[in-house]
C-alpha cells in the first residue's frame, strides 16, 4: 500500500471527513513527521473509493458548494489496521537513498562527495535542533503523547545519522574507505 493511501487511511480512523479536512490533516500535522503532498489527495481518495477501502457521500450546507465526505469501508479499516500493525516489524531496505550512493561510491569524486556529507550534517544537525526544540514542547503534553514518541524516535535516528556521517567523513577525508574498523559499531543497546 502507497504511503499516502496509508496515512489518508490512518486520517480516516478518527471518523469521517471530507477533502479539505484531510488535506488540513496532511499539511499541518503531519508535515514535521513525513514528507506528504497533498497535490495527489483526491486521486487517492478516488483510488480508494475504487478499491472499495473508502465510502463517499455529498452533504449541502447551506449556499456553500457541495462536499464530498469520506469515510473508511469495514473492509478498509481492516486493512489499514492490518498494514499499520505490519508496518511496525517491517524494515524496508534501503532506509536512506545514502546507502544506494555508498554502493557507488567507487564512481565519485572523493571530494565532491566529503562536500556533499558536509552537507548532510548540516541538515541533519538543523533537524537534530528542531527535533529537540519540538520534543521539549510535547515533553508536558500527555494528549500529543503519539507525536512525542515520532519526535523522539526521529531525534534518536538523527543522532546516530550524525554520528555515523562525521565517521564517514573522516574516513574519506583521511583514505581509510578501505578498512572497516572506523565503522565498527561501539556501544550494543540491544539487550537480547
Amino acid at each position: 500500500m502507497m504511503d499516502l493511501q496509508l496515512i489518508i487511511m490512518g486520517l480516516l480512523m478518527k471518523g469521517p471527513a471530507h477533502g479539505y479536512d484531510l488535506k488540513q490533516m496532511l499539511e499541518k500535522e503531519l508535515s514535521p513527521f513525513f514528507y506528504v503532498s497533498a497535490a495527489p489527495l483526491y486521486y487517492t481518495l478516488k483510488k480508494l473509493e475504487q478499491d472499495e477501502m473508502v465510502s463517499s457521500w455529498s452533504t449541502v450546507s447551506g449556499k456553500r458548494p457541495k462536499k464530498q465526505i469520506y469515510s473508511l469501508t469495514p473492509k478498509g479499516k481492516a486493512e489499514i489496521k492490518d498494514t499499520l500493525l505490519k508496518n511496525i516489524s517491517y524494515l524496508h531496505r534501503p532506509f536512506l537513498n545514502l546507502d544506494i550512493s555508498l554502493y557507488f561510491l567507487d564512481f565519485l569524486d572523493p571530494e565532491e562527495v566529503v562536500k556533499t556529507l558536509k552537507e548532510r550534517m548540516k541538515e541533519t544537525r538543523k533537524l537534530k535542533f528542531l527535533l529537540s526544540r519540538q520534543k521539549k514542547a510535547l515533553t508536558d503534553d500527555p494528549a500529543r503523547k503519539r507525536e512525542y514518541i515520532i519526535t523522539t524516535h526521529n531525534l534518536r535516528f538523527a543522532e546516530a545519522e550524525l554520528n555515523f556521517v562525521k565517521d564517514l567523513i573522516s574516513a574519506f577525508s583521511q583514505g581509510h574507505l578501505n578498512g572497516t574498523d572506523v565503522f565498527e559499531v561501539k556501544e550494543n543497546h540491544d539487550r537480547r
